[in-house]
């Protein structure tokens, strides 16, 4: 892991999380385990942070209910678990599973500042270190709705039209149709589960993955890779996605363009623990 050191706040504009009052009438005993746990209704939809630990040592926190993982950019992966995540306290356990301080765990705790959380952290890692001690902050970042449909394309111009259907995307190829669903979908994150439906189901699946252009209509680096048990298993691809006012300027997606009248939604807002995030 980066070497750990001590930081400032820096003012990152992101998003604005609401916070949920405490109905009249609750306890302060109900209060605080509302607080520290997600109702089901709030489990279903992923929250995204930033996470910085040092100078060019971020993260990405992605979310689902109480669950959690995390990718760095040098190839470290861990397990996240929240603990608490109220109008001011925050605790969170991180186990790294994959790359180079995989075994290493730390707990994070600090205080919540509208979109910003952050404080210290204690870690350790076997063989290198015991409660070691820094500083760290994280931003949660602005939600964005999936489109609801996307122009999905292969370096050989092979394309499928991706339709948003009762919480999922549909798609459908020469051979094949497959369901499509989001995992994460994030200016820093894109994660998209696809599996074969129709055609030959049942033994391809993949999973999708990029980031959001800053136009926010595209992606340009996306990858592709078989998932494991599946026969793609081990093979891997690249594939742009364009929406919106983009598909213009994706010539493979102009024959088959659909036409689609959608009502604008200024406001994305997900419910997440003790508040909502707004974007």
């Amino acid at each position: 892991m980066a070497q750990m050191s001590l930081l400032r706040f820096f003012p990152v504009v992101l998003a604005t999380l609401a916070i949920t009052p405490v109905t009249f009438g609750q306890t302060p005993q109900s209060a605080q385990k509302e607080a520290q746990a997600p109702s089901k209704s709030q489990v279903a939809t992923p929250v995204t942070m930033t996470e910085c630990e040092g100078v060019n040592n971020c993260a990405t926190w992605t979310f689902l209910g109480a669950q959690g993982n995390g990718q760095w950019p040098s190839g470290e992966i861990a397990n996240l678990s929240v603990e608490r995540y109220d109008n001011h306290s925050v605790v969170i356990r991180r186990a790294d599973s994959t790359g180079s301080s995989a075994g290493l765990t730390a707990v994070y705790t600090g205080t919540r500042h509208g979109d910003r959380v952050g404080g210290e952290f204690t870690s350790s890692w076997p063989g290198h270190w015991e409660n070691q001690s820094g500083n760290w902050y994280a931003t949660v970042q602005k939600p964005q709705a999936p489109p609801p449909v996307m122009r999905v394309c292969d370096p050989n111009g092979q394309c499928s039209n991706w339709t948003w259907s009762n919480g999922h995307y549909d798609g459908a190829w020469s051979n094949a149709t497959a369901t499509i669903k989001v995992v994460s979908f994030t200016p820093e994150s894109v994660i998209m589960k696809r599996t074969d439906t129709g055609g030959r189901p049942g033994f391809f699946a993949y999973t999708y993955s990029g980031k959001i252009s800053t136009q926010g209509n595209s992606i340009l680096d996306g990858i592709w890779v078989g998932d494991p048990g599946t026969r793609e298993a081990g093979t891997s691809g690249h594939f742009t996605a364009t929406w919106g006012a983009a598909l213009d300027d994706n010539p493979a997606a102009r024959p088959s363009r659909p036409t689609v009248v959608v009502p604008i939604a200024p406001i994305v807002c997900v419910p997440w623990f003790f508040g909502v995030v707004c974007g």
